[in-house]
């Protein structure tokens, strides 16, 4: 009820106690036929009536103390509104489809690097553009966003309007709680502690060069470190263990061409369990696992399962990054008797001896045989690196670029050894 009611209705009382009194004092000139027990009775109905209309006064005041709040909330003034929008609540959409909801949220990042490299690949010398990684999100409601990652491969182009662009994600993800996430789409597959760790961008690692076992599968990596499907994700209670879990199924994408072969394109079925524990006594320490199974065609003719075991153990606080990982993969031809194995691991450190430099050294190694129509030889054309010894050092310029330099020695099954050497300017916008 507005103020002028509350005011009429004080008036209304006033005025009906006035005329009581004003009855009173008219009593001794009143017609003597009016007994003294009709006046009483009418005073006593005058004063009940005060009575309710201040009693009515008393909870319209009360009524209009608590509806202010909401009232003053549900329409603030014009500037307020403009510069402070509340966000809607999860389970209440917009009242007003017109204005932006402020749960939808773009991000975007972007990622590059240019540099010279001597012999990283055993003969080339060459100034390089490097990659160029385009990340981009959208807050779709309060559980669903939508990312986007693309890579231009610029280093990889042979003329100069042959510059691939590859969709390294497209996923939806739907993030229920802490126990249950959903990616779908295109999506980075849990191999392993580098893979997922550490993105496309050359500015997100240490070092300028990746662990040779988790090179892309378009450079001639092969390790399935694509898919296309869904993903799960989540806690697992456990206390202090502070378990996870990644649970996938999807389409791998295809071996890589190292060895220059004709490639059968097939749309692969794949499966892959990891899970880690992150404890949290120690802070920083990852030790985990992942088990993936495939079916893939390295080359016409060639139906292969294919079976990837991954265990890792990482530090990663402060000063420290110490990477750690073991694999075993497993090839099993359908088509025609063979067998392949390949045992390898990488072990890396790093420690930022001030506030900028980062000196850092990594060590590789993988052995590949096998037997019938995959044998030895064939497993080495497809992996044909055994060590790789690398150290470097990054410098952070700024929070955005960072300035490396790397030497490398690497010796393969099929050629002599041979050092490499590279430079790098990373950055980040």
């Amino acid at each position: 009820m507005s103020n002028e009611g509350v005011v009429s209705l004080r008036l209304a009382s006033a005025f009906a106690l006035l005329l009581g009194i004003f009855t009173a004092a008219w009593g001794g000139l009143a017609p003597a036929a009016e007994t003294p027990d009709d006046k009483d009775q009418a005073i006593q109905r005058l004063l009940d009536r005060v009575d309710a209309l201040e009693r009515e006064v008393t909870s319209l005041q009360q009524a209009q103390i608590q509806q202010a709040p909401g009232a003053q909330a549900s329409a603030p003034p014009v500037a307020l509104a403009t510069e402070q929008q509340p966000a809607p609540s999860d389970d209440v959409p917009a009242t007003n489809p017109a204005q932006p909801d402020a749960s939808n949220r773009f991000n975007f990042h972007g990622y590059a690097d240019t540099g010279f490299q001597r012999d990283v690949d055993g003969y080339t010398k060459k100034f390089e553009q490097g990659e160029i990684d385009l990340f981009a999100t959208e807050r779709l409601s309060s559980h669903l966003t939508a990312l986007l990652e693309l890579a231009l491969e610029t280093n990889a182009e042979a003329l100069a309007d042959d510059v691939e662009l590859n969709v390294e994600r497209m996923l939806l993800q739907y993030r229920g709680n802490d126990f249950f996430n959903v990616d779908i789409g295109s999506y980075r597959t849990a191999l392993g502690y580098y893979s997922t760790a550490y993105l496309r961008g050359a500015w997100l690692q240490t070092a300028i060069s990746r662990p040779k076992m988790f090179t892309f599968e378009d450079q001639g990596g092969f390790l399935p470190l694509h898919a296309v499907g869904i993903s799960v994700n989540g806690r697992i209670p456990s206390g202090d263990l502070n378990l996870h879990y990644v649970l996938e199924a999807g389409g791998s994408r295809n071996y890589g061409n190292t060895a220059g072969l004709g490639l059968e394109p097939s749309f692969n079925r794949a499966t892959n369990l990891a899970v880690y524990s992150q404890p949290q006594g120690v802070p920083g320490l990852e030790i985990g696992f992942s088990t993936y199974h495939d079916l893939f065609s390295p080359e016409a003719g060639y139906r292969v399962n294919r079976a990837v075991w991954m265990v890792h153990l990482v530090y990663v606080r402060g000063r420290v990054e110490f990477l750690n990982e073991g694999m075993r993969i497993g090839l099993l031809n359908l088509s025609l008797p063979g067998t392949a194995t390949g045992l390898g691991f990488y072990s890396q450190i790093a420690y930022r001896v001030a506030s900028s430099w980062k000196p850092y050294g990594r060590v590789e190694y993988l052995n590949a045989y096998g037997t019938g129509v995959i044998d030895t030889a064939v497993a080495r054309a497809y992996v044909p690196w055994k060590t790789v010894y690398t150290g470097g050092v990054r410098y952070d310029l700024t929070d955005n670029m960072a300035l490396k330099f790397e030497v490398g020695r690497e010796i393969d099954y099929l050629r002599p050894s041979y050092i490499s050497a590279a430079v790098q300017l990373a950055f980040t916008f």
